[in-house]
Parts: structure tokens; C-alpha cells; sequence
């Protein structure tokens, strides 16, 4: 398609900057405040998008400004655009591990929070003295949409989503297994399907309050299991399976990590739950980032003996995971 110049000299960059930062925000002041202009300039390039456009693009609503379905049509080839301009055409910003102070962002789980921060604080630490964190929270679903906003800098989990503005990296394939407390259950050895679907269970919820995975396999199969507690909070599973006669569904690198402090017995699944990749995922425009290219390795050296731990144990070949990206 050979390129119309009259017409795309109408779209500065400016006007694409202050699209994307509303789709982000959906709140004028604060879409203004990310990009370092004023309401009135943002206003304005909003204006001229719109004559440009023939489409409102935003509307007013109570909860601040909402997309029109033109303009949603327009967010992921304006994201990916910009994403472009600043990983192809700017120059990455520099970073020195031994004085920079940045501040970087983790979207991570609960439990790959306690099996990662450890780690990567002693060695992050060693080289970069000031460099410091803050750990958010992530849902099995949104992760992308953090990435997207600049809200994380690294999402580590179950990372299912996204498109072609994500880069990821696969750590491991995790598996279910069951937590049960013998002395409770009676069972020592593995849980049958039938102990399984009778027996209460503490059960591991989404953001959006259903339980996925493992109930999906068991409604396939026509079966479901009785959740007699159900919370978003894994580190509190192991805790109910002790002190309460339930059982969990758990993952395996978890069950094998607290299993023993807890007296608990771990059983395989009864039914075939299909295994889930653990990813190390960022934005594109992270790409070239020298700190973020710096920090994505100490995440992979830090985690390396934690996925040696989870290949042994599933009979995968140990292949070393730190390699050049």
C-alpha cells in the first residue's frame, strides 16, 4: 500500500500520544498529567482527533470518559505504533546497576512472590545497591493489561494473555496436586476421584470470583466438587487443610515448598487437569530497555533453581534457563 503523506502530516505524533494516554486513564486530568501537558492542550488534540475522525472517540460517563467502539477498534494500532516509535527509533534509556535508583514494579502471585523476592533481592542487591522494588498483586487475567498501562514493569505467573505487543518467556509447566492432611482424610496415599469430590475442599478463587481450571476439567466431565471455602489467598490453603478436614488443589511447586511445614500429604490429581506455563512476560516497548533487559535476567538466574526443582521433579531434562535474550 504506498503511503498517503498529505494525509497522515494531519496526525502528529501528539495527537496519537494523547489518544493512547485517555484509553489508558479514561480520565482527562490525570491522561494530562501522564503525558506532562494541560488539560486544555489535551482537550484540544482530543478535538482535532476527533474532526479527523468523524467519532467522538470519548464520551463522558460517571465514572470518567469511555471509549466509543470506533475508538476501541483504533487503541491497539495506536499501542502498537507508539510502541514502535519508542523501541525501533528512540534511543533506549541508559542504566548502570552500580548507581541507578530506579524503582521497578513486579506483577506477580502470591507464592512465585515467595519463592522469587528472596533470591532476587540478595543478588539485585549486590549489583545495584538502590535499586528497589514494588510487588502488585496480578490475576491470572489481567497481567497484560498492566503491561499495557506501565503500571508493571515484569508480569511472572500465568501469563495466557496479551498479543503481539507482549514478549514472553516460558519458565516452567506447573501442575495441580492435592493437599490433604492424613491424620483428617484418613488417606495417606493418593486421593481417588471419589475421596476427591466428596470431600470439602479450600479452593482457590480469580479476581472475577470463579474457580477455572479445575472446575472447567471436572464440568467437562459432567462431575463437580464441593467447595466448601473459597479464597483468593493460596498461602491460606495450607492452613485449612491442617486444621480443617478439607483438601486443596494446589500447585505442585507450592504443595512441594509447604507441603512439609504443614504435615501435609500430596497426592496427584485424580482427574487429568492439563499442566499451565509459569512465563517471565513484558511489554514490547520493554524490549530494548537496558533496565528492564537487566532486570528480566536477575529474574531467570533467581528463579533458575526453583524451575531445575520443578523439571526433576517432573522428569523433564534440566536445560539451563539463563541464556542470551
Amino acid at each position: 500500500m504506498s503511503i498517503n503523506h498529505a494525509h497522515i502530516l494531519k496526525f502528529d505524533l501528539n495527537l496519537l500520544v494523547a489518544f493512547d494516554a485517555l484509553m489508558s486513564e479514561r480520565n482527562v486530568t490525570r491522561a494530562a498529567q501522564r503525558i506532562g501537558t494541560s488539560q486544555s492542550a489535551l482537550s484540544h488534540n482530543l478535538g482535532r482527533m476527533r474532526a479527523l475522525l468523524s467519532d467522538e472517540l470519548f464520551v463522558r460517563s460517571a465514572r470518567g470518559i469511555e471509549p466509543t467502539p470506533r475508538a476501541q477498534e483504533l487503541a491497539e494500532t495506536v499501542s502498537g505504533v507508539l510502541c514502535t516509535i519508542q523501541s525501533r527509533l528512540i534511543e533506549p534509556e541508559p542504566f548502570d546497576p552500580a548507581t541507578d535508583e530506579r524503582i521497578f514494579t513486579l506483577g506477580l502471585t502470591d507464592y512465585l512472590e515467595s519463592l522469587l523476592m528472596a533470591p532476587l533481592l540478595a543478588a539485585v542487591h549486590e549489583q545495584a545497591p538502590n535499586v528497589n522494588f514494588v510487588v502488585r498483586p496480578i490475576d491470572q487475567d489481567y497481567p497484560a493489561d498492566l503491561l499495557d498501562s506501565g503500571e508493571i514493569d515484569l508480569a511472572i505467573g500465568k501469563v495466557d494473555t496479551g498479543n503481539e505487543l507482549h514478549k514472553r518467556r516460558k519458565l516452567w509447566s506447573e501442575r495441580y496436586v492435592i493437599l490433604s492432611n492424613p491424620e483428617t482424610t484418613g488417606q495417606s496415599g493418593s486421593i481417588d476421584l471419589e475421596t476427591f469430590l466428596s470431600t470439602p475442599q479450600a479452593v482457590i478463587v480469580s479476581k472475577d470470583g470463579r474457580c477455572r481450571l479445575v472446575d472447567e476439567v471436572l464440568a467437562d466431565r459432567g462431575l463437580k466438587r464441593r467447595a466448601a471455602v473459597t479464597t483468593p489467598h493460596l498461602f491460606t490453603l495450607p492452613v485449612l487443610v491442617r486444621d480443617a478436614h478439607m483438601i486443596a488443589a494446589v500447585p505442585a511447586s507450592f504443595a512441594r515448598a509447604w507441603a512439609p511445614v504443614f504435615g501435609l500429604a500430596i497426592s496427584p490429581g485424580p482427574v487429568d487437569i492439563p499442566p499451565y506455563d509459569i512465563s517471565l512476560a513484558w511489554h514490547t516497548s520493554s524490549d530494548r530497555n537496558a533496565g528492564n533487559a537487566w532486570l528480566r535476567k536477575m529474574v531467570l538466574a533467581a528463579l533458575e533453581p526453583v524451575r531445575a526443582k520443578v523439571l526433576q521433579a517432573n522428569g523433564a531434562p534440566d536445560v539451563a534457563m539463563v541464556a542470551a535474550e
